[in-house]
């Protein structure tokens, strides 16, 4: 009898100590009300967004987007500027020549991402890759490319820009499709870029159109000076926001390409050299017979272009920085007489990168940038 009163002793205290211990024990409670909240988990909820992309069509795409193949080259930049590299798990080409040297400054592995062949690859080798989304090349929006991988159960997308204003709208879809931080980081662009250049146009408006400067744009893809861009296009936008007349507008062309000719009678106030040639294209103009006499180079009006992941004056995040620089170079006097100047655009440049890649440059390397130099401060293609 006495072992069986030591045993139920025994299990007494255990129950009474199990009971304490379970009392306790901390409960999940509801900041707000105060309500405990049960213990069961739940799975959480699985995202799933419907947009209505640039060709009109609507696509339904579930779960997070991890992976995504993107074909289109000229959108490859914006997702190393918003420090997205990551996502991407395709290209429609590649290589280490085909990644410029800030590219590979903000994002090291964007050499190593597959490249696929071209703009149309196999959808066997789409499917292989397991994206979670295609961005299709503008181009194949028409021949029913997005329908064959859609057909695979893989969401597929249009989107593409020529101007601020169809950047502003594929970067809304883009960040509709992403969430989060990518998400905030579009949508403090559009409203970036849609401020910038409310300001801008306010401080030229009243600009004579007898007073405004004729801008020529050489497009550095060469060493051609003759390579340009049509008006009606982002170039032509950001140029007459800034107080100036787009040469590509007053000269009827149906190619990039004019004549030296077009270019002397035109005579331009100011002329801006982009692309890897810029440096070359420079030092051409101001030691070429007939161009070396061109009012621009006269006066000492001839400007290189910035770029980093993709040239500023094209498409794609960094076109923001544009804004400001142009009106820098156009009409200098109104962008120093609002804070507009060399020392403010440096610090824009750190802040935007800072921004959106979360990588903070130094000040020499952010002069390096403005000055339309690598990081390592040396021309793409030096002056021979």
């Amino acid at each position: 009898m006495k072992a069986i009163k030591r045993f139920m002793c025994i299990l007494l205290i255990f129950i009474m100590i199990m009971a304490v211990a379970t009392a306790c024990k901390p409960k999940d409670v509801d900041s707000e009300s105060g309500e405990e909240i049960t213990s069961g988990e739940t799975e959480p909820e699985e995202k799933t967004v419907t947009i209505t992309d640039m060709s009109g069509d609507t696509v339904t795409i579930d779960g997070e987007i991890k992976k995504i193949i993107n074909l289109w080259p000229a959108g490859t930049a914006s997702f190393f500027v918003m420090g997205a590299g990551d996502l991407l798990v395709g290209l429609a080409v590649n290589s280490p020549g085909a990644m410029n040297d800030w590219t590979q400054f903000f994002y090291p592995d964007c050499i190593n991402i597959p490249a696929l062949g071209g703009t149309t690859p196999s959808i066997e080798d789409i499917v292989n890759l397991e994206p979670d989304l295609v961005i299709i090349h503008p181009s194949n929006a028409k021949d029913g490319f997005a329908e064959q991988i859609r057909a695979v159960g893989i969401p597929a997308i249009n989107i593409y820009f020529s101007d601020y204003e169809t950047m502003a709208e594929a970067y809304t879809i883009l960040g509709e499709i992403l969430g989060g931080k990518y998400q905030e980081k579009l949508a403090i662009w559009c409203d970036a870029v849609e401020s910038k250049q409310a300001k801008i146009r306010g401080l030229t408006a009243n600009i004579a159109e007898t007073d405004r400067p004729v801008v020529y744009y050489t497009s550095g893809q060469s060493d051609s000076l003759t390579q340009t861009m049509a008006g009606d296009s982002i170039f032509s936008d950001w140029a007459e926001s800034a107080g100036g007349i787009y040469a590509g507008s007053l000269m009827d062309f149906a190619t990039t390409e004019v004549t030296p000719e077009a270019i002397f009678d035109l005579n331009p106030d100011v002329i801006i050299c982009g692309g890897v040639y810029q440096h070359s294209s420079k030092n051409a103009l101001k030691n070429t017979d007939g161009w070396k006499d061109l009012k621009a180079v006269t006066t000492d009006r001839v400007y290189t272009n910035p770029y980093a992941c993709f040239n500023w004056e094209r498409f794609g995040l960094e076109s923001q920085l544009q804004i400001n620089y142009a009106l820098l170079c156009i009409q200098p006097e109104i962008a120093k007489n609002n804070g507009i100047t060399r020392e403010s655009m440096v610090d824009e440049i750190i802040d935007f990168y800072k921004t959106y890649t979360e990588i903070e440059l130094s000040q020499t390397q952010a002069e390096h940038m403005l000055d339309g130099l690598r990081p390592d401060g040396m021309a793409e293609f030096p002056v021979q």
